[in-house]
């Protein structure tokens, strides 16, 4: 494979919207190891929450791919190749789908698995296998960019969509989704259209956000977080929080607590998210979603074929949905890099427009 500029992006930790732009040194290959040029990637707030919270006590994102003193490598998802491979099971050229930091070049300590490689490097090794796994992608197709996109968060979307249906079924009337123009938000919401779950749907979005959310068709009702007060709910009802904002929780908890039987935290997509998991609000207390844990249980109980079955089945239909309202702005090099992550930072990409970088 022909030799690609060498180039990787660094954040201030104390200050995430500075960053540096440096040439970093690839050493020589041990045996085992195989070097990954990253060839795609989208940028979305989960990335944006793995810098805001790289050092919490929840998973410690900046030692994911640890930085020079007083910096950090923001972790990304996106599509690889292998450049080079003292590996026998993974061959140069082979393309796949993983976890990386915000860089042109990777390298890990490979190995081989039915469904692609996991990376076995010892400082990455806190990590849950959900963020060590590789998995085997084809070649770009008419969905990769929406892929690239969504593969890291419509995990979240779908098992949320299992989350949601289980309350229904135990008699749960209402689902009230804060951040609801998030793309995982949506996807969840798309999920539980095609499932063909009996449970009425009320987004809280922005107002800058609400005529977009109401044109995708999906939500029941749409309302402002300046107009919670006028939403209509039916007991019981299911929350499912995208803001990680300690503000805006207090704001939807202090209308609809009487009214809740379940409530989720997942992401962090407020621009000013505050807390993790905001202190004083009433029962029920809100209980965090780890998707690589709900998915681990998910294919014990019915086996890895039948689980991924079901989900690229799912994910392939929302992508295509999603090419009807989402917009592809695409970038390239570390500069545009460094420029799409800041304007996720301040809150600025509108709903209907997804970043996909390349090297």
């Amino acid at each position: 494979m022909p030799t690609r500029e060498k180039w990787e992006v660094l954040v201030r930790r104390n200050d995430i919207a500075a960053s540096e732009i440096r040439v970093p040194i690839l050493g020589e290959l041990q045996p085992g190891e195989v070097r990954l040029e990253i060839e795609k990637f989208g940028l979305t707030a989960n990335n944006v929450s793995y810098a805001k919270f790289g050092d919490g006590n929840i998973i410690p994102f900046w030692n994911a791919f640890p930085g020079p003193p007083e910096f950090g490598r923001v972790p990304l998802w996106g599509f690889v190749r292998v450049a080079e491979s003292r590996n026998a099971d993974i061959p140069v050229g082979s393309r796949y789908f993983g976890y990386v930091p915000m860089a042109s070049h990777h390298t890990v300590q490979a190995e081989a698995t039915p469904r692609g490689f996991l990376d076995k490097s010892p400082q990455r090794g806190f990590l849950h296998p959900w963020y060590l796994t590789f998995q085997h992608a084809g070649e770009p197709d008419d969905l990769d960019d929406f892929r690239a996109l969504m593969r890291p968060v419509f995990p979240a979307s779908f098992n949320l969509a299992g989350l949601v249906e289980r309350q229904a079924a135990l008699g749960a009337k209402s689902l009230i989704v804060t951040s609801a123009s998030c793309k995982t938000a949506i996807g969840m919401v798309d999920e539980l259209r095609e499932r063909q779950v009996d449970i009425a749907a009320t987004a809280i979005t922005s107002s800058g956000n609400k005529e977009f959310v109401e044109s995708l068709g999906i939500y029941d009702e749409v309302v402002a977080y300046d107009a919670i007060e006028s939403a209509t709910v039916t007991a019981p009802a299911v929350l499912v929080d995208f803001t990680g904002a300690a503000k805006l929780l207090h704001a939807v908890y202090q209308e609809f607590a009487p009214s809740l039987s379940c409530g989720v935290l997942i992401g962090f997509n407020h621009p000013d998210p505050g807390d993790q998991a905001p202190a004083g609000l009433p029962d029920p207390q809100p209980e965090l979603f780890f998707t690589p844990m709900v998915e681990d249980q998910a294919i014990a109980e019915e086996g890895a074929d039948a689980y991924y079955s079901r989900y690229h089945e799912s994910e392939t239909r929302f992508l295509r949905r999603m090419a009807s309202w989402l917009g592809i702005r695409h970038g390239q090099g570390p500069a545009e890099v460094a420029d799409a992550f800041r304007c996720l930072l301040t809150g600025d990409q509108a709903p209907d427009v997804g970043r996909v970088l390349t090297p």
